[in-house]
């Protein structure tokens, strides 16, 4: 992940857009980290993959549900 300054990214706001297009960018200020810019695409990926991970935790949680239900369970100790 590249990393830039805020000073920088607002001086040379166009390169630091295009940098964003390639991978991921962390802002810093005063050296500590301020915030990451990812582009859109990044973002719509880690949208569509959220919506995989909750729809196989609802699957997983119905299913548990079911098992419960009809007895079959273990206890854990």
């Amino acid at each position: 992940m590249k990393t830039i300054s805020a000073k920088e990214a607002k001086n040379a706001f166009g390169s630091f857009l295009d940098s964003a297009q390639r991978e991921p960018v962390m802002i810093t200020k005063r050296d500590r980290p301020i915030g990451i810019f990812f582009s859109m695409q990044d973002v719509e990926t880690l949208i569509q993959v959220t919506e995989v991970f909750k729809k196989d935790i609802h699957t997983g949680i119905i299913s548990g549900i079911v098992d419960a239900e009809a007895g079959r369970v273990t206890e854990c100790i």
